[in-house]
């Protein structure tokens, strides 16, 4: 326990040292809520999956048109990172905001390899999964406003998944592979259209102190988009916050995701993902259906410091038989805390740096821009 507490003080001294040489250019008019902002760091990042990684991370911030005064700032993102058990990650987002925040367009293009190695207590003893995700992924969006706070949209995605099995002892290679092939899991490609709902009062879309954001995205995945299966998903996410004062702000989210039909493994919900809850390797716990509940309180204690706690519960479940002695679980709690540096005042964008608890010995380090949710 004592060797795990001097690693995380180890990397919060580190992420601390690296979020002083970030880069944060602005526009000379700093008054201009449509300013032009760079930031731009150095990652150096350790989770329950890639273990200790280095990369960098750059965002642009922009209006689309410096009359505007109502659209919040878009936004165009390149984030990369490659760990010491040979993982990588190559992310591109772009959030556009246009007509005074009349449309909202988001689109992204990753790349990654995660090689796993998942350790399970089952009922015929501990057994360890080790293996390589190859994921290629993209997504667009386009929503329309139609009433005040209310939008409504229509989303592509497409993903391909490559598994191999060639990171861990021969042993360990060879049964998982074996067990893929016992379970069906195999390469795939799935490809989706779908419509998404939403509705947003926050004030401010990357620090909210206070409102809601509500959305719901019904997906079908269809051979005839050319993907290997047909089934439908639907994912859900609302999310609330109340400041106490300037310095103080609880978040409160719940978030969950439900397929049904020729669902593949790779269509599965994925517990870990999508900032569902921190503290958990990303793909360990696998199903048709996913909810947590999570809750976390900002505190801005000094200056461009902060404080935050967190906590939630999730559980996730629909797996085949053969399949839930390995990606069933039925309770996955999580705790944490992080400290927070802002690096654009005015636009309060904070670096994150978090580490948190859950089951199991399941534990994480993560740092970021900008909040978990």
């Amino acid at each position: 326990m004592l060797e795990r507490v001097s690693i995380v003080v180890l990397f919060a001294v580190l992420s601390l040292v690296v979020s002083s040489l970030s880069l944060v250019a602005e526009s000379p008019d700093s008054t201009n809520q449509q300013q032009n902002t760079l930031i731009a760091m150095p990652l150096i990042n350790n989770n329950p999956v890639m273990k200790t990684g280095f990369g960098g991370i750059g965002m642009y911030m922009f209006a689309i048109n410096p009359d505007d005064e109502v659209s919040p700032p878009s936004t165009a993102m390149l984030y990369g990172l490659y760990s010491t058990n040979k993982s990588y990650m190559f992310l591109l987002p772009l959030g556009l905001f246009l007509k005074e925040d009349a449309w909202r367009i988001t689109a992204a293009v990753a790349t990654m390899r995660m090689n796993n190695d998942f350790a399970y207590e089952t009922d015929i003893g501990d057994l360890r999964l080790v293996y390589s995700e190859l994921r290629t992924f993209y997504f667009i969006a386009a929503n329309r406003r139609l009433a005040p706070n209310l939008y409504a949209g229509i989303l592509y995605t497409g993903s391909q998944a490559r598994y191999r099995f060639d990171q861990g002892a021969t042993e360990d290679n060879e049964f998982t592979k074996d067990l893929f092939e016992i379970l069906g899991i195999g390469d795939n490609f799935v490809s989706s259209l779908g419509v998404s709902l939403s509705y947003d009062s926050r004030d401010y879309v990357y620090y909210p102190t206070a409102g809601w954001s509500l959305s719901i995205r019904p997906m079908y995945f269809a051979t005839w988009l050319g993907g290997n299966n047909d089934y439908a998903s639907i994912s859900y996410d609302v999310k609330h916050y109340k400041n106490f004062g300037e310095k103080h702000v609880l978040a409160m989210r719940f978030a969950g995701g439900h397929s049904v039909g020729d669902v593949p493994f790779d269509g599965y919900q994925s517990y870990g993902l999508r900032s569902t809850l921190r503290g958990y390797q990303a793909g360990k716990y696998r199903g048709k259906h996913m909810m947590g509940i999570q809750a976390e309180y900002r505190w801005q204690f000094y200056k461009r410091l902060g404080l935050v706690g967190f906590a939630g519960v999730g559980t996730i479940w629909g797996q085949s038989d053969e399949e839930k002695d390995f990606f069933e679980k039925d309770l996955l709690p999580s705790v944490g805390t992080g400290l927070r540096f802002q690096l654009s005042p005015e636009r309060k964008i904070n670096v994150r740096l978090d580490y948190a608890w859950g089951v199991n010995d399941n534990e994480g380090f993560y740092l970021g821009i900008m909040e978990a949710f």
